[in-house]
């Protein structure tokens, strides 16, 4: 049986935090100048994808943390004390 070593919150939030700011704004530019160069669209058109890829993104990252929280055990903080 395998042992699961328990994560620590604060990571956990901060991670899922860095990835909220930085893949977004990476998929909006990314996508944008793909579409610009490939696709041959006008500037307003591009915008309006790479927004919506970007919020795309969004809710993928919030998806998985929310499965994530989901599925995480629940941990008691402190055991139950004894009653003599």
């Amino acid at each position: 049986m395998l042992a699961v070593k328990p994560r620590n919150p604060m990571l956990v939030l901060l991670f899922y935090s860095a990835l909220m700011v930085t893949l977004p704004v990476a998929t909006f530019f990314l996508s944008q100048y793909a579409i610009e160069n490939y696709l041959h669209t006008t500037n307003s058109r591009s915008y309006i994808y790479a927004t919506a890829s970007s919020v795309v993104v969004i809710h993928i990252i919030l998806g998985i943390f929310v499965y994530y929280a989901y599925k995480e055990d629940k941990v008691v903080p402190y055991p139950p004390e004894k009653e003599d």
